[in-house]
């Protein structure tokens, strides 16, 4: 355990600001502004255990993306091909 001690602790400023790369910078930018976007949208929610959770952000991070990220692309691409599915299958019945 440390000891404490009745000094003051010296801090020294040496910088007013951070330089950003520019590249990161428009990144950010562009998530804030996708992100606000997805707000505005709409938002669902749901309820997972954590080793459920925790299967989506390893996928995730294996292919580079946010888990939220990759549960939108992948649910959206499920989506789409269950509804060609059964429109093929709705179209055979006629």
């Amino acid at each position: 355990m440390a000891e404490s001690t009745d000094k003051p602790i010296e801090m020294n400023v040496i910088a007013d600001r951070v330089e950003e790369d520019a590249e990161v910078s428009e990144l950010v930018t562009r998530l804030e502004a996708e992100a606000d976007r997805e707000v505005a949208a709409g938002t669902v929610t749901l309820r997972w255990g954590r080793e459920q959770i925790a299967v989506v952000k390893r996928a995730a991070a294996l292919i580079g993306v946010p888990y939220q990220t990759y549960l939108k692309q992948v649910v959206f691409k499920q989506a789409l091909a269950d509804i060609e599915r059964a429109e093929a299958v709705l179209a055979l019945q006629r």
